[in-house]
């Protein structure tokens, strides 16, 4: 049905998203009062234009809905209050908001989209992955890497990456010994009683990988050690690698507990998600949060371990109502610089989760 033309009132029928001021045309749209009328549901967004021409504004759902998917339903930018009236629903149906970050290389922040800044970080950590061991033995006691990797007991770092073979295999390798974190990784550093703990907290290194083969009788323990002469508090009496052979040796007597330790470190990779909205959200996507909830300005943190791999693929996504009954969204009703007159409207807005 065609609507009547009255002078200085422009009336306009909508069934379909975009902007009133041209769904009115170039003449209707400077006519000082302007009233739209939905024909149909709308899907997306009604925006309004400023227009200094315009005294009074009348928007009339007639029942139908707005419904915004992406975004807010109206964006109303005039100075003249839009006066909305009606029973039509006007919302954001917008529920979730995804960030994703590809390179396994990634450091850094990242803020989603329509969520008032939630964030997530990226971040490397540090961490030790040194391994220490200890094998019993008896007498002069000769090895080389591959020797402490099957011997013995890994006190410290037995979860680390290689901790099995970290003594004898590796990208390099000298006299039989791992050297792929340098020459001082891999270490002497003491002997026990049977029984007794780790003596690391003496001080004491002696750096294995740097021994070459020789002829002497046998190198006093301070020598390619970090210690000055008659500093080793042990019962080995000294310590060399013979010439001919690959293997290092202890010169010892009796049954004493020998200590190694291989000196490394690693790093982690931390993913630390904040929520700034007003209310809780749901992570998903498996990469790395999958059904995690996050309160509003709480944080949800995932360690990936001995890792680099700083890519991600998460949604955050929200659900529920206000006290109001108002379904929340991540987008405001009116994403515009003007004003809403809601005193003849009964339908029912969305309510902004930001």
């Amino acid at each position: 049905m065609a609507i009547p033309l009255i002078s200085n009132i422009g009336f306009t029928e909508v069934d379909s998203a975009g902007t009133l001021n041209d769904k009115a045309g170039t003449a209707k749209s400077k006519l000082p009062i302007q009233f739209f009328k939905l024909t149909d549901n709308i899907s997306g967004n009604l925006t309004l234009n400023n227009d200094s021409a315009h005294k009074k504004i009348i928007l009339d759902t007639n029942g139908n809905n707005i419904l915004n998917p992406n975004g807010s339903p109206l964006t109303t930018n005039s100075s003249t209050t839009l006066e909305l009236i009606g029973s039509g629903n006007v919302q954001s149906t917008l529920k979730t908001s995804t960030a994703t970050q590809s390179s396994t290389g990634h450091t850094g922040s990242t803020t989603f989209s329509n969520s008032d800044s939630s964030t997530i970080v990226v971040s490397n950590v540090d961490t030790d992955t040194t391994v220490e061991k200890y094998i019993d033995a008896s007498g002069n006691f000769a090895y080389n890497g591959s020797t402490i990797d099957s011997s013995g007991v890994t006190t410290v770092g037995g979860s680390t990456p290689n901790a099995s073979t970290i003594f004898g295999s590796g990208s390099s390798t000298q006299y039989g010994i791992n050297i792929t974190d340098g020459l001082n990784a891999a270490q002497y550093i003491g002997d026990t009683a049977v029984g007794g703990s780790s003596p690391v907290g003496n001080g004491y290194q002696l750096y294995i990988a740097q021994i070459p083969p020789n002829t002497v009788s046998q190198l006093r323990m301070d020598e390619y050690a970090n210690i000055s002469i008659g500093q080793y508090s042990g019962s080995v009496g000294g310590h060399n690698r013979y010439s001919g052979t690959t293997n290092h040796q202890l010169n010892f007597s009796g049954t004493r507990r020998l200590w190694w330790r291989y000196v490394r470190s690693g790093n982690d990779r931390s993913l630390v998600f904040t929520n700034n909205l007003s209310i809780s959200c749901v992570l998903s996507g498996a990469d790395p949060f999958d059904g995690v909830t996050v309160s509003a300005g709480a944080t949800a943190t995932s360690t990936r371990t001995n890792s680099t791999d700083g890519s991600f693929n998460i949604t955050m996504t929200i659900s529920g109502s206000d006290g109001s009954s108002q379904p929340f969204a991540l987008a405001v009703v009116n994403s515009g610089t003007g004003s809403l007159d809601t005193s003849g409207y009964s339908g029912t807005f969305s309510a902004s989760a930001l």
